[in-house]
């Protein structure tokens, strides 16, 4: 299975690139019949992920909130920035996913905060960037020894967002998130149930860690609930 280095280097030996003056690229052409002229910048990443076998990590897409969306599905979307992982881009600073317009990869981090990115169709190139706003989220591919998403003593998310709902979430993974939330403090009960108490303690928890509050417990939040 392909590592992060992998797709990294294919990516890299792509700098320089230009599309043609009718905005014809190789990665249209090889995405598919009818795409040779479109915006290009996810198939870049789609392109360079199947050079460097790591296509079921990356995804094959061409419309970047399908693709993030697609990561957000399969547990691996979070706002913390990782050498390898997609990135994806609001210019409009909404930070939803439906607004999402561009995507590149991480190439490195700096120490000033800034992201290294490897992009597609900046500047109708593939091109470096240094990037530190619009930032929508990123994408966790599953390359080689990258594990279920889980890291430093934190239960690997289950998969599923954890939100009110009718008939009621239950089961143990509602009751493993409450019951650590008890550990820190919070007074509602590790019954296994995801009701109106479990979404106060859910909102108030955002609230401290200046996540965005919505009373649903997805991979941000659950890293969240066991940070220190």
């Amino acid at each position: 299975m392909a590592t992060a280095d992998d797709v990294l280097r294919v990516a890299r030996s792509q700098l320089g690139y230009a599309e043609r003056g009718n905005g014809w690229t190789k990665y249209g052409d090889w995405y598919a019949k009818g795409f040779e002229n479109a915006a290009w910048c996810d198939m870049f990443l789609s392109w360079c992920a199947a050079e460097a076998g790591a296509a079921k990590a990356v995804g094959r897409f061409a419309y970047t909130p399908s693709h993030a969306g697609w990561f957000r599905d399969r547990g691996r979307w979070g706002s913390a920035p990782r050498k390898g992982a997609i990135v994806f881009f609001d210019w409009g600073g909404t930070r939803r996913i439906s607004a999402i317009d561009h995507v590149g990869i991480v190439e490195a981090l700096r120490s000033d905060g800034g992201i290294v990115t490897i992009e597609g169709n900046t500047s109708d190139a593939v091109r470096r960037r240094v990037r530190r706003t619009g930032i929508a989220g990123y994408g966790y591919p599953a390359y080689a020894g990258s594990g279920s998403g889980g890291s430093g003593g934190v239960p690997a998310w289950p998969g599923r967002y954890l939100r009110r709902a009718k008939p009621m979430m239950h089961g143990p993974d509602v009751k493993q998130w409450q019951a650590r939330m008890r550990a820190r403090g919070s007074a509602i009960a590790a019954d296994g149930w995801y009701g109106p108490e479990s979404e106060r303690a859910c909102r108030d928890l955002q609230k401290r860690k200046r996540l965005e509050v919505d009373g649903v417990v997805g991979p941000d939040t659950w890293r969240a609930t066991w940070a220190k």
